[in-house]
């Protein structure tokens, strides 16, 4: 096992942020609410179609997965949900992706231990589940984060309570096989698999182990089996105390790490062949709200990251430089008009004009629309009036600290990521 060394570390801080609360802002967010209508039970993840004409959101206490149809405003509609029952295995439903050309959805159950493959049909419907589920074959153990390979030939699942990856072929007709298995051990740090990602030319894949609280980088074949692995361990250099999301830059040359529990994200440089260096943190503090870091995606041009503060009940968006470094923080919390109560998953329309957050502890999902100030080189909000807000659901105690908690055993034995009691904290570099 090769340990990577950082070529440069800095802990960045750059100009003061402020709670936005003026024009040029974010405000009046259309917010979807639990209730009669909505499935939004633990809001989870989101994501959307190639096209961005469908939404598809998991609600993990609900168990279940919605999908809406999306207008040109970023607008929802013509709900249809999917319940864990005798045909779906939904059970905890959190990790959700769809293949390259949008016809197959791939969806996660931990607390059923399970990975469901549906047909997609053009109007964003879902038809001929193919339930996968933890056995002699395959490791699907808290099943939770999934991610198809750029040209849709291999998927990626973590299983969280199994403290692995796998690897599967996958046929045109989205059907999986040829299961590889990396379980955590001398060789693998995959104690709490959590997130995992590609590189856009598919060639580098990472993954985040929150309990081991490390990243690793692996190359990717052909064959999508993986190889010559590096990991990058919490420590002096490395802030990575329960790592959770990441995500690249559409470049490929720079990575975004969150760490729930160091409260951080962390930016890296990518080589060419997959290695990390160059690190800045940054860190929760009066600049940066960060308490329980987690969901962080980019804008399809790279030039904005939003990333989610559970704790913190925040949503925060930044300036990307050209080096990958960030500038100019705004936070959105939690209030009368934003929904952010657990704020946890994000993600942006294809033509980066729309996005969308989830909010566990508020059961929500709201929808933004996003303006460039292209003199300034910010991201301004206003709201779209053209959803329906439906009022209703309700609050489990506790934030997602808790969930992701050693101390709190009605959660450690829930579906949030399938938490087993015998893991008691991240463990160090060993």
């Amino acid at each position: 096992m090769v340990q990577l060394a950082v070529i440069s570390l800095c802990i960045l801080q750059p100009a003061k942020g402020e709670e936005v609360n003026e024009p040029v802002s974010l405000i009046n967010p259309v917010i979807y609410r639990n209730g009669n209508t909505h499935e939004l039970d633990g809001a989870w993840a989101v994501t959307l179609s190639p096209d961005g004409q469908h939404l598809y959101v998991t609600a993990s206490w609900g168990d279940a997965l919605s999908v809406y149809d999306v207008a040109s405003d970023g607008a929802l509609s013509n709900l249809r949900i999917y319940r864990n029952d005798d045909t779906h295995e939904l059970d905890g439903a959190q990790g959700v992706t769809l293949s390259p050309d949008g016809q197959h959805l791939y969806v996660t159950a931990p607390a059923g231990n399970a990975l469901s493959v549906y047909d997609v049909a053009s109007d964003g419907a879902l038809t001929n589940p193919r339930i996968y589920r933890n056995d002699n074959t395959h490791e699907l153990d808290g099943g939770l984060g999934v991610a198809l390979s750029p040209n849709g030939q291999h998927l990626y699942v973590t299983a969280f309570s199994g403290d692995a990856l796998s690897v599967y072929d996958v046929d045109t007709d989205g059907t999986l096989s040829n299961p590889r298995i990396y379980r955590n051990g001398d060789t693998y740090e995959l104690n709490g698999a959590l997130d995992v990602t590609l590189s856009p030319d598919g060639q580098h894949l990472y993954v985040t182990a929150f309990w081991g609280s490390a990243l690793s980088v692996y190359d990717v074949a052909s064959d999508g089996a993986l190889s010559n692995i590096r990991i990058y361990r919490n420590d002096d250099t490395h802030e990575l105390l329960g790592a959770s999301d990441v995500a690249l830059s559409p470049d490929g040359q720079h990575l975004y790490v969150t760490a729930f529990w160091g409260s951080t994200l962390s930016v890296y440089d990518v080589a060419s062949d997959g290695a990390l260096s160059n690190l800045c943190i940054y860190r929760s503090d009066d600049t940066h709200e960060l308490n329980g870091a987690f969901g962080v995606v980019l804008s399809p041009d790279g030039q904005h990251l939003y990333v989610t503060a559970s704790d913190g009940n925040a949503l925060s968006v930044y300036d990307v430089a050209s080096d990958g470094a960030l500038s100019n923080p705004r936070i959105y919390r939690n209030d009368d008009t934003h929904e952010l109560d657990g704020a946890w998953g994000v993600t942006l329309s294809p033509n980066g004009q729309h996005l969308y957050v989830t909010a566990f502890d508020g059961d929500a999902l709201s929808v933004y629309q996003v303006i460039q100030a292209v003199e300034t080189n910010t991201s301004l909000y206003s709201l779209t009036h053209s959803a329906s807000i439906i009022p209703g659901g309700h609050t489990y105690p506790g934030s997602l600290s808790h969930a992701f908690s050693h101390d709190n055993p009605e959660h450690r034995n829930r579906h949030v990521c399938g938490l087993r009691p015998e893991h008691g904290g991240a463990s160090d570099t060993h």
